[in-house]
């Protein structure tokens, strides 16, 4: 028994790459984890016990519900305590990464908090992370806003912005997130980007109570910009204009929305609105600042009115439809709208729920699909008959495509199978054409 447990050991011995790596290389590694798992390190061998005190990453979470009982307060103490005792013993190494989230409703959590950020800011942090969702709104202190060695800057839930152009200076801040926070008035957001000179990447995030009517995001460097509109206002509008903006996220409600640039490449989540559900002219307004796009994804709940026009999307060479319950309806608006369209996906999400309606022929195929279209992309499609409907028609339509991907989301190989010899026999206007069958 005794040389089989050291020959276990030998091999442990063996095995064991990691301990032998130099120290910073270990620090780096452990910066990947949440710091309270980092610190447990410190008990597997003596050579890890110090590592942890110089790792160039913190990363605190204590997102439990409240216990009634103790009213916040005992488990609060101990995370404030567990927090305190790992900034008191810490190296004094420079700090990449600060990640702080928080639910508390304890009142004196702020003085805490503000003591963190300082700490984060004198150890020259250049992430700084901030999710807090406290009992009343945590007002970020203007040195924050005045902090050169910050590169990223996440600020999401009970976060009060109050600032002016002249209390912001963030020279090197690349990438700014803006998630649920509250602005004191509407000149603290235009402030924080004005401060930002050299922003790469906004996602702004807003709501209904966030003290803001007009978002207005103007800034000459921004290349990516996400944004989500849950304000329920009419009078709630998001004005853009960024002149070097390649990539575009939207997700608003309200469809009140001003783009004035050219961009490379749009998301936009289409969710239909009770006041609008059956005006053609607000669609029509929608896509509108849509229209120069070279990459759309286009998403919506429900197929919207059909009665308006779409404008010409010239310079579009890539669509990808994310469609509920086989509504595809838009399709032919789109195809017919993208002339130089070289690239298509079709991912029809909900592939279990009823489907409402079908697939229709144009009354012309489209431009795009005869001379154009190279490659097509069909996800969780299935041997449904209208979805056959569908593909015979483009297959017989496509005279340059190269290649059709089919995902059927299937684990039955029989019924794939099936599916592969109904498609495989169709007609194809493309000689060229290879089909590919691929399940989940």
């Amino acid at each position: 028994m005794a040389i089989e447990s050291n020959s276990i050991c030998e091999k442990y011995t063996e095995v064991d790459r990691i301990s032998n790596l130099p120290d910073p290389l270990i620090c780096h590694i452990l910066s990947f984890l949440p710091t309270k798992q980092s610190v447990a390190t410190s008990t597997l061998l003596t050579r890890w016990k110090p590592l942890w005190t110089m790792v160039p990453a913190l990363d605190f979470e204590d997102t439990d519900k409240p216990n009634p009982r103790y009213h916040g307060n005992k488990n609060r103490m101990t995370f404030i305590h567990f927090v305190c005792g790992v900034l008191a013993v810490r190296k004094p190494v420079p700090l990449k990464i600060f990640r702080l989230q928080l639910i508390s409703p304890n009142h004196s959590i702020h003085f805490h908090v503000r003591a963190w950020i300082y700490y984060a800011m004198g150890h020259g942090v250049e992430e700084l992370d901030l999710k807090l969702f406290l009992w009343r709104p945590f007002e970020l202190p203007l040195n924050v806003l005045r902090c050169k060695s910050i590169e990223n800057l996440t600020l999401y839930g009970t976060i009060l912005l109050n600032c002016r152009p002249e209390s912001v200076c963030l020279p090197n801040v690349k990438h700014l997130r803006l998630l649920k926070v509250k602005y004191a008035n509407e000149d603290s957001f235009h402030s924080l980007l004005t401060g930002s000179p050299h922003l790469q990447k906004l996602s702004v995030w807003s709501v209904q109570q966030d003290n803001t009517m007009t978002l207005n995001i103007c800034h000459p460097t921004v290349e990516w910009l996400s944004t989500i509109n849950e304000a329920k206002d009419r009078r709630f509008k998001l004005k853009i204009n960024v002149p070097n903006l390649k990539f575009l996220s939207l997700v608003d409600s309200l469809y009140q929305f001003d783009l004035r640039n050219n961009v490379v490449k749009v998301t936009f989540d289409l969710f239909e609105h009770e006041q609008q559900a059956n005006d053609p002219e607000n669609y029509s307004h929608l896509f509108r600042p849509l229209a120069d796009a070279q990459t759309l994804t286009l998403q919506y709940v429900k197929s919207p009115c059909f009665d308006f026009s779409l404008p010409m999307f010239n310079n579009l060479r890539s669509l990808q439809l994310q469609v509920r319950c086989c509504q595809w309806h838009l399709l032919p608006n789109l195809l017919e709208s993208a002339p130089n369209l070289v690239n298509l996906i079709i991912n029809k999400e909900d592939a279990e729920r009823p489907h409402e309606l079908s697939w229709t022929e144009p009354l012309h195929v489209p431009k795009c699909l005869e001379l154009r279209i190279r490659r097509i992309s069909l996800l969780q499609f299935r041997s449904l008959e209208h979805e056959v409907e569908l593909i015979k028609y483009i297959l017989k339509n496509a005279k340059v495509l190269e290649r059709m991907d089919i995902l059927n989301g299937l684990s039955d190989l029989e019924e794939s199978l099936h599916i592969f010899k109904i498609i495989s026999e169709l007609p194809r206007g493309s000689s060229a054409c290879k089909l590919f069958l691929l399940n989940d």
